[in-house]
């Protein structure tokens, strides 16, 4: 009887671990969340500059350029860390993967060209995040709003918006991912090698 209580109690520590309560957000789900709208914000921003190559400003243009040649690194790379910080959650594995974040973080803010660049740092200052506010802010944006952008920029964000919407409302999450959902990201990373606008 005491081996099976034990093993029931264990059972329940570990559960609790993997899922966070609503006010709580883990590590590996903030990872997830991160890769996941990083991912659709670059993809997003790529096949736009394909598709628009001969009316986007050379800045888009160089941007796309450094995006193709050091995200799917960046992300794979940041990728293998949450793995490996998922299987052994410890304070060094946690730290290698804030630091790979940080730098998907940064590609993703190379994209915004519809603002001026900024230095602001913090937690609270993060692109990706700021990027899903202005997304969900977009949606109720006017017209005369967008005016003081030029018009291949309103087309870029609205459609950079629009994914973000989308791909947040796809990773509001309470747990971690589960094994199919890791697999269907790594195919989306190895989707990247093939993919038209991702090839430089």
């Amino acid at each position: 009887m005491k081996p099976t209580l034990a093993a029931l109690t264990l059972c329940l520590l570990l559960t609790a671990c993997v899922t966070p309560k609503p006010s709580h957000q883990t590590a590996e789900i903030r990872a997830e969340q991160v890769l996941s709208v990083s991912l659709a914000a670059l993809d997003s921003f790529l096949a736009f500059e394909l598709r628009r190559r001969t009316d986007v400003p050379p800045l888009v243009r160089d941007v796309a350029r450094r995006i193709r040649s050091e995200a799917p690194k960046a992300l794979e790379s940041a990728n293998n860390l949450r793995l490996a910080y998922k299987s052994n959650r410890n304070s060094k594995n946690e730290a290698n993967l804030f630091t790979a974040l940080a730098l998907v973080d940064s590609l993703v803010g190379e994209i915004r060209v519809w603002f001026p660049a900024t230095s602001a740092s913090g937690p609270d200052n993060r692109v990706v995040d700021r990027l899903i506010r202005e997304a969900a802010a977009s949606k109720t944006v006017t017209t005369q709003s967008w005016t003081v952008l030029v018009p291949v920029f309103i087309d870029l964000a609205r459609e950079i918006y629009t994914v973000i919407n989308r791909t947040r409302e796809a990773v509001k999450q309470d747990r971690e991912w589960d094994l199919q959902q890791n697999a269907d990201f790594a195919a989306q990373l190895s989707g990247l090698k093939t993919a038209p606008h991702w090839r430089l």
